[in-house]
């Protein structure tokens, strides 16, 4: 099959590096308003605007589609409770000591969390070359996660903020995998409303029990009830709307390639907005992240297809 004319392909890869800025703005905000956003207040106060602004829109679709999203009603609460709660929470967690730009590297991690899980829960036999990636991507995570003193980890242990972001990118590889168990036919839109519902409703009592004293809505200043109110609109549903468009003209393959953008496109935010410098561990990092992922996504026959779909970026985009 042709590839779709130039033309027809500027407005596709526009919506998409929109989208990808939407997402990568989000770390660099919660960085940025770390000391007056909370992490569980700030994911409440995120999701639940993004389903009041998506309940309009959605609520017909979502009455439509009851019958069918009542029959997968567990793995959604579970697609909640690891995609919008954990991830997003642990991911707040994370920058609130830890830079943008280790932030965004971290993330990079999750398809080698996903091959391990797969291997694990499922009991593949990985091929030495995906071993090799997986160990390459770790020494990368480690580098980033150290500071660029891997010798560090003997002495003091890794930063708590780098661990809260590594368990943040295991929670995105979980979501993601119980997301490619859901039957095909399912609106994404109505989706995302319903996960960020449960979603929302399950980060009000963290945020009450382990974060009682935060200040509430009537006292923020504009500036912060401004960045509340962009994470809720365009990190949380125009990214979602613009890339879903996008995977419709270009193809969920083509479209899931610029997911590779989002590291680059966070710490060029943190750069210019934050005044975070990019130090050379983080580029060798991140290259020994890049560089398993490829060993791990390799074309060889252990590698069951869905797998390295996954592996590849083809999966999903909620919650980032």
């Amino acid at each position: 099959m042709s590839s779709p004319a130039p033309s027809s392909t500027a407005r596709p890869v526009l919506l998409v590096v929109f989208a990808i800025l939407f997402w990568a703005s989000n770390v660099v905000i919660a960085r940025a308003f770390r000391a007056e956003l909370t992490p569980l207040w700030l994911a409440f106060w995120r999701w639940g605007g993004a389903t009041v602004v998506l309940f309009p829109f959605v609520c017909r679709t979502l009455v439509r589609e009851r019958a069918a999203l009542w029959a997968v009603r567990h793995r959604l609460v579970w697609l909640a409770l690891f995609g919008i709660v954990g991830n997003n929470a642990l991911i707040y967690l994370g920058v609130a000591s830890a830079s943008a730009t280790s932030a965004a590297a971290l993330q990079t991690f999750t398809p080698v969390w996903i091959l391990l899980l797969g291997a694990t829960l499922l009991g593949r036999r990985l091929p030495a070359r995906a071993w090799a990636g997986v160990a390459c991507a770790v020494a990368g995570a480690l580098l980033i996660a150290t500071g660029g003193r891997p010798q560090a980890l003997i002495e003091q242990g890794m930063g708590a903020g780098e661990m809260w972001l590594l368990g943040a990118s295991l929670c995105w590889a979980i979501y993601t995998l119980i997301v490619s168990t859901l039957p095909r036919g399912l609106d994404g839109s109505v989706l995302l409303l319903v996960q960020t519902a449960l979603g929302t409703a399950m980060l009000l009592p963290l945020a009450l029990v382990f974060e009682p004293a935060t200040l509430t809505p009537a006292l923020w200043s504009g500036e912060t009830a401004a960045a509340v109110v962009y994470l809720a609109v365009f990190p949380s549903v125009l990214a979602y709307v613009f890339y879903n468009r996008a995977v419709v003209q270009l193809g969920s393959e083509r479209t899931g390639n610029f997911m590779n953008l989002l590291p680059a496109a966070s710490s060029l935010l943190s750069f210019a907005f934050l005044g975070e410098t990019l130090a050379l561990f983080h580029l060798a990092g991140f290259a020994a992240i890049m560089g398993g992922i490829v060993l791990c996504a390799a074309r060889v026959p252990d590698l069951p297809p869905w797998l390295r779909a996954l592996l590849q970026g083809d999966a999903l985009p909620m919650g980032r």
